[in-house]
């Protein structure tokens, strides 16, 4: 499943919505917007929500959980009038991206050095 999606800077492009949709009826301007993560919990949404309240165009960003019985996370964008909530969500998801892989090669470079000390017994379960 696909949708087409303008951002202010772009022509229109096509996204995945199998993943990302937008609420209905909750994108009456298009600085303003929830948008359904399939499939996630706390851990995306907090961090989804931290990377866009980062961004100084992002007004407001916050998450819920509908139901804890259903993996799904709804998270509301609304920013200012130089950017659309879509565009914040992409610019927030690609922060976000970026950040997971500097902390990921950050790690990989220390663990490479092996100036780590490790106890065996301590850790045995």
């Amino acid at each position: 499943m696909s949708a087409i999606v303008s951002r202010m800077d772009e022509d229109q492009i096509e996204v995945d919505t199998g993943k990302v949709t937008v609420v209905p009826g909750t994108m009456i301007e298009p600085q303003c917007a929830t948008f359904c993560l399939q499939d996630e919990d706390h851990t995306l949404g907090n961090a989804l929500r931290w990377a866009l309240m980062k961004n100084p165009e992002v007004d407001f960003a916050s998450y819920s959980i509908p139901h804890p019985s259903e993996a799904r996370t709804n998270i509301r964008v609304q920013t200012s009038d130089n950017t659309t909530a879509a565009e914040a969500m992409y610019k927030g998801l690609d922060d976000l991206a970026d950040l997971c892989s500097h902390v990921i090669q950050t790690f990989q470079v220390e663990l490479a050095k092996g100036e780590f000390e490790y106890d065996e017994e301590e850790n045995a379960f």
